[in-house]
This record gives structure tokens, sequence and C-alpha cells, in this order.
């Protein structure tokens, strides 16, 4: 990474002994951390260094911060770091596109979720000709070329709204599905810092978090009734912070910098309430793992113990092959095999919320990479 060596060093010139070698040290962690991030999205080692001190900035400006951290004491190592990182991202965002902060973690008595700052969402909204009405816990949306969506409030959406070192947020999925409720136009576009066209309104989504990025597609396959067994929707898996460690690759016909799906069967039980305020429960869900192709090939975030799967080429028999799972006491195995593997689509997604929100990727078409 002889790029990374040349950028450290023009950064951390001007700093001497002990307080360069810690600087070197946790910018070139950083960079380190940031590539494998870009790797697992489906980048090339090349393209992920290049990406990575592109989001940086300038070594000269980042040289600037760092020196600032020994000119101004009361601003730790770790926090002028991070400013500079979070500065040189959000300078990285196309001009023109009014920005939305978000946040994706496992919340108390929520689970895992992800949130937007719903001043900054308000904003994007008003700066393309809407209006938002009200606050995070009883908006009202109402965006350019659609009706008016009324939002939800936490009896009817437990953790609608959230607080957070004084900002407000408003949770992604209550949002999504309140405007698809109103038959609003929604597209998802680009991976990190993707874009939400609701409306006429186009909302970029700050963050190169995949966990966030992961959630918004989900979202669009949810929307297209991918799930569907005999009039009952099988419910997408939350997915734990941190929780697939293993990683799944394919080569093939992909298409660089398009958007990926894989989606796996896991067998749990679980119990929930269907609209009506019924009881549910089942021993399936099903788990969405997406990232961005580079050209031939794509690598999937997929649970460490994963290796026992079938890819399929419709939707209609790979829900027929899941239909033995849906309980327990019907399930041939409790946990998948080699007699019994998992059945898997893969499938491109085109970012539309609605019917055409994918279309399958024949099995035939790829290999599974080494």
């Amino acid at each position: 990474m002889k790029q990374t060596e040349q950028y450290v060093r023009q950064a951390t010139r001007g700093l001497w002994g002990r307080a360069r070698h810690e600087l070197k040290t946790e910018l070139e962690g950083h960079i380190a951390e940031r590539c494998q991030e870009f790797r697992l999205s489906g980048l090339s080692a090349a393209e992920a260094e290049r990406q990575t001190l592109r989001e940086l900035g300038a070594p000269v400006q980042v040289s600037r911060g760092m020196l600032d951290v020994y000119t101004a004491p009361a601003l730790g190592k770790v926090g002028v770091l991070s400013a500079l990182v979070a500065t040189a991202v959000f300078s990285a965002l196309p001009q023109g596109l009014a920005q939305v902060q978000s946040i994706y973690g496992s919340f108390p008595n929520i689970g895992p979720t992800s949130y937007l700052n719903f001043g900054q969402l308000k904003a994007a909204i008003e700066k393309a000709g809407g209006k938002v009405s009200g606050t995070a816990k009883n908006a009202t949306f109402s965006l350019p070329g659609a009706s008016t969506a009324r939002g939800f409030t936490d009896s009817q959406w437990p953790g609608v709204s959230l607080v957070q070192g004084g900002k407000s947020y408003y949770q992604t999925d209550a949002l999504l599905y309140a405007l698809a409720v109103n038959r609003t136009s929604l597209r998802l576009s680009g991976w990190v810092n993707p874009v939400l066209k609701a409306g006429g309104a186009n909302i970029q989504i700050e963050t190169d978090d995949w966990q966030m990025i992961n959630s918004l597609y989900t979202s669009t396959l949810s929307s297209a009734g991918l799930g569907l067994v005999n009039d009952f929707r099988i419910p997408y898996a939350v997915i734990e912070p941190g929780s697939l460690r293993g990683q799944l690759g394919f080569r093939g016909e992909f298409q660089k910098a398009a958007v990926y799906a894989l989606v796996i069967p896991k067998l749990v039980s679980w119990t929930g309430m269907d609209a009506k305020g019924k009881s549910v429960g089942g021993f399936l869900n099903l788990l969405n793992t997406t990232a961005q192709a580079q050209a031939g090939s794509v690598q999937f975030h997929v649970p460490p113990d994963f290796k026992d799967y079938k890819l399929y080429s419709n939707p209609s028999e790979f829900l027929k092959a899941l239909e033995p799972y849906q309980q327990l006491v019907t399930a041939p195995v409790a946990q998948w095999n080699a007699q019994h593997p998992a059945p898997v689509l893969l499938l491109k997604l085109s970012g539309h919320f609605g019917p055409d929100a994918y279309t399958i990727v024949s099995p035939g078409s790829v290999k599974k990479q080494p």
C-alpha cells in the first residue's frame, strides 16, 4: 500500500518523536479498517485504498488537524482524528443535495434498528419544496408529487422517535412504511451516502455503515412481497450489530457498483403479532445481506457458520422449499446441513420500492469464490 505510506508520511509531517509515532499508528489503523470495509462491500484492494484516501481529503488538511491536537490540549487525539474523518466524509458528498445523518444500533426495548436525524430530514424535505409538520413524536410528511403522509406515534410504533445527544431522530422503517402506505414513489440509489428519492424529494442519507445501508435495501425487498407464503409473510430477521462475521463471495457477470442481495432463511423460533393484533409465530425468518459489486464479483457478509446452501432460480421454488420449515414440529431438521441445505436467492436490486425491486441472478451464471 504505497499510496497509504506516502499519504501517512505527508499527513504526519511537522510532528516528531512519540507524537508522530502515535498519530501515525492511529491513522494507519483507521485506513486499514476502512479499506477492509470497502473490500467487504466488493471493491478490490486498490479501489478500497483509493476510496479511503479520497474520503480523508488532502494530506495537508489532515496534517493541520493533527497539529491541532498539540496546540489545543483540550481535544483528545481520538476526538480530533474522528472529527477530521467526519469532515472529510461529509466534504466528499455530492453538493446540491440535503444530507441527513443516520445511526444504526441495538436499542433498549427496540432491538437493532436505524434512525434518521429528524431536523435534517425536515430540512431536506422542505428544501425540495415539501413540508414536515409536528415533532418526531407526531410528524406529518408532505412531499412534492405525493399526498400528505401521517407518521406514527410511539403508541402506534414503539420507538418511532429517539433523542440522542440532544437531537431528535425518526425511525427509518417507520418513515418508509408511512410513505409507502401513502403510495409515495420511493427509490434508493447508491451505496456510501445513498440517495432516497421520495416523491419529488431527493434525500441523501449520510452513512457508510454497511448495517444501515443493508437495512435500507432490505426495506425494498419487503415492499416487493418477497417471503409471502400462502398469505403468510415470513418476517425479515433483524441483524444484531457485528453479528455477520463470515464472508461468501461469487464470481460471474456482476455489474460494477450495482447492488446485490443474498436472501438466507434462518431457522429460529419467533413469536409476534400480526396487523390485527393476533398472536403469530414460527420457526423461520429471512436474513437479507446486501453488497455492492465490483466488475465480475461480489462478496457478502454472512453468519460465521453458514456453509450449506442451494441457490434457487425463482421465488416460487424458493418459497416451496421453505414451506416445511415454517413450524418447528414440521421442520425436517433444526439446522441446515449438507443433506438439507438452506434454500437461497441471489438477487440484483433496482432500489425501487415495489414489485420490480429485484431480478434473480441465475445460479448457473455464478460460481462460488474459493
